[in-house]
């Protein structure tokens, strides 16, 4: 494809994303695949729920997620993004008490994995607006570097995230981003979760490896040749659209040239005269639009002598070939896309046919919601899940008094066989720690008294997260319903459990759902197998009363081949599980594994140390006090035009700016802020002489001192695990914190 062709591709793809018109594009193809996509991938919406949920906490607390984050109103443009670029990434920040759910599509993040294809680390890019001083409305769009739009880039670890905000749209290549840095304020929070909060979903991805292309991508010759096409055939249209006036006369007596594009009235228009069902020709042209230097012709042409002759000729615009062939390419590149042409369906003769042929876009956009959705949402609320949980295991603890083991730290140590001895006895009183805090967790549960405090999510077993639709494409009818419950009465006449059976009148419910929805008397089941039973038994009485062919003088019931007990048995075993439908607890990790940092590594992220003990590099100070944010201010994103900012600190990050990211307030993308971020500190981020969040002389707004250590437990908008000793006691504070979700 020359550079020409790629350019024009890309235009009629951005167009699609943007939903632009006007921009000298005619064909739809684009435009119709992905409207079909959505239309069968969200449906009449989608509904998240836990595939494990004993306690109903975790339905509630999807619910409000997906809900606050306006996700199903996002998910138009990011299935737009989803197809067009072929993969994306979604990706989750803690703010306060909830999380923030956001849709990078391929040119905004990059993802890297580690050896085993775990992701290690992501770079995301991302912009906002800051509104000028003195201006209250919001401005178009400025050019970059005008200081009006702002950019912010994360690099996303598990132990830290180092964010940046600049002028200038940030670089993925090290070399201009080393050189944009310079331009840019940088800081560097503290990642509480252990992990990195991000998926990458793939559309379509390649048979090996892990990457994937657009839907579009390999169909680009055939796209800009559909475009050519219907591009022939509009100028046509528009061309012969006019008839044209053959006449005797000369043309300077009939034709009324039109300078310009001014409009010449006609006689019955000069008259008065005009149409009730459309436009007067006063404001409007008698043939239609002509362009600079086309002719005009009048309706009237007065003084035709009766030799003279005139005709109109309208010619064929489009032929009946050129109709057939554009109809006939753009149903072979929609079917090669995986769906179906609405406006020329040649195979579907009846309604059923028409509705089998859909199947096919049905089934696309099935496996594109497995990439979208399967693999990709839910995995990410699985994370969260879990990480909810974790919140609720060291709160718990933190309010039933159960501490901790001390962290083995080798910056304080600076002796090998010591810091190998003190890592041995810390995770094994971790192991105890942790056994203690679960068994602590099983009686306050089973008591249904927890102690004061305790946040997040009730450990509940398998974390995973499944999808589905709330609504059908084609409605079904009275009639279908009928003949489903037709199918589910035969199958369970068949012997066929009720929940397997109800599988073909409610498809989109889980087994849980399904049991919970027998809590009647299955009268019709029990009925038949009472009657089954009842004639088990007249057949033991019959047998008990007729003799034996071999032996006269024993019944035919005493022999041991014609016993009829385990027939009983099972009649007796079916109705007792058709009464008793119950669901079935898995305390399986399924899928949701999100290989987080153990507890040691977290200890040291959550000081504001690097994860492992041993950095490799001249940068690592033994006594922990190199590295550290440019610049000699304290705040969050450091002197502006640092030559340093942007790089990992070494030697950890230092007391007074030790920051989680749910309390480092950062702008989210594409918001409208009153002022500049980057000018000053975050309203509740570190001041300069301050040392605390959001306070000046080691005090907060709230009065309380800030407490140095576990940035993640002694923050005060995250999950309030820890306040502070109590005087004289040795033991720890819960703070008093409105209550998120009771047990």
């Amino acid at each position: 494809m020359s550079e020409n062709s790629s350019e024009r591709f890309r235009q009629i793809l951005e167009a699609a994303r943007k939903r632009e018109g006007g921009a000298g594009i005619d064909t739809m193809l684009v435009n119709s695949h992905l409207a079909q996509m959505k239309l069968f991938m969200l449906r009449q919406g989608l509904e998240f729920y836990p595939v494990q949920d004993t306690y109903g906490f975790r339905k509630s607390f999807l619910s409000a997620l997906i809900e606050s984050n306006e996700v199903d109103a996002r998910l138009e443009g990011i299935v737009d993004d989803f197809c067009l670029d072929g993969k994306g990434l979604w990706f989750a920040r803690p703010v306060k008490d909830s999380y923030r759910l956001m849709w990078f599509s391929k040119e905004n993040y990059r993802a890297y994995y580690d050896a085993a294809d775990a992701l290690e680390e992501v770079d995301l890019i991302y912009s906002f607006r800051v509104r000028q001083p003195g201006f209250g409305a919001p401005m178009p769009p400025a050019a970059p570097g005008s200081g009006q739009e702002r950019f912010v880039r994360l690099q996303v670890r598990k132990g830290e995230i180092i964010e940046t905000i600049s002028n200038e749209r940030p670089s993925f290549d090290p070399g201009m981003a080393l050189m944009q840095s310079a331009t840019g304020t940088t800081r560097t929070v503290i990642n509480t979760l252990g992990f990195v909060p991000a998926v990458e979903a793939f559309n379509t991805m390649r048979s090996t490896g892990m990457d994937a292309t657009g839907d579009f991508d390999w169909l680009s010759d055939h796209i800009l040749t559909h475009d050519d096409l219907v591009k022939n055939i509009r100028g046509n249209i528009e061309f012969f659209g006019n008839p044209t006036l053959f006449t005797s006369l000369p043309r300077s007596q009939v034709v009324e040239s039109g300078g310009g594009d001014e409009m010449r009235p006609t006689i019955s228009s000069q008259a008065g005269f005009y149409a009730s069902n459309r436009p007067s020709t006063r404001v409007s042209q008698p043939l239609g639009r002509g362009g600079a230097g086309r002719s005009r012709i009048p309706r009237v042409v007065s003084g035709v002598e009766g030799t003279d002759r005139a005709i109109y000729i309208t010619p064929d615009a489009v032929s009946g070939d050129q109709n057939l062939y554009a109809r006939q390419y753009r149903e072979e590149v929609r079917t090669a896309l995986g769906g179906v042409d609405e406006l020329g369906i040649s195979s579907g003769a009846t309604a059923y046919e028409v509705k089998s042929l859909y199947g096919r876009a049905a089934t696309t956009a099935t496996r594109k919601c497995r990439g979208l959705l399967s693999y990709g949402l839910c995995k990410l609320l699985a994370m969260i899940i879990q990480h909810e949980e974790y919140i609720f295991r060291e709160s718990f603890a933190s309010a039933a008094g159960i501490k901790p083991p001390a962290l083995p730290v080798w910056e304080e140590l600076q002796d090998q066989a010591a810091y190998d001895k003190a890592v041995e006895k810390f995770y094994k009183e971790r192991s105890a720690f942790d056994a203690k805090v679960e068994a602590a967790i099983g009686k306050a549960v089973q008591a249904q008294k927890l102690p004061p405090g305790v946040m997040g999510l009730v450990p509940d077993g398998d974390p995973r997260v499944e999808w589905r639709w709330t609504g059908p494409v084609f409605e079904e009818s009275a009639e279908d319903m009928v003949q489903s419950s037709i199918v589910v009465r035969n199958l369970q006449e068949l012997g066929v459990s009720s929940i397997q059976a109800l599988r073909y009148l409610f498809p989109d419910k889980t087994d849980e759902e399904r049991a919970s929805m027998l809590n009647g008397f299955p009268f019709r089941v029990a009925q038949q197998t009472q009657q089954s039973i009842g004639s088990f038994l007249a057949m033991v009485r019959e047998m008990a009363n007729t003799p034996h062919p071999q032996a006269p003088d024993l019944p035919l019931l005493a022999d041991p081949k014609m016993d009829l007990t385990p027939y009983l048995y099972r009649a007796l075993d079916y109705l007792k599980r058709e009464l008793t439908y119950a669901g079935i607890y898995s305390d399986a990790a399924g899928s949701g594994d999100v290989g987080a940092l153990d507890s040691l590594q977290r200890g040291r992220a959550e000081r504001g140390l690097p994860v492992e003990p041993f950095p490799v590099g001249p940068s690592f100070l033994p006594d922990g006090t190199g590295g550290g944010l440019a610049g000699s201010s304290l705040s969050p994103y450091g002197a502006p035009g640092s030559g340093s900012a942007g790089q990992s600190l070494a030697g950890g990050i230092p007391a007074t700016q030790r920051q989680p990211e749910r309390d480092a307030q950062l702008p989210s993308a594409g918001t409208y802020l009153a002022r500049d971020p980057a000018g000053s500190a975050y309203p509740g981020s570190l001041s300069p002489g301050s040392g605390v969040p959001g306070g000046a002389g080691g005090v907060p707004p709230g009065g309380q001192p800030f407490l140095f250590g576990a940035a993640d437990l002694g923050a005060p908008g995250n999950a309030g695990l820890l306040g502070g000793p109590v005087p004289g006691t040795g033991a720890r504070r819960v703070p008093v914190r409105r209550q998120r979700r009771k047990p």
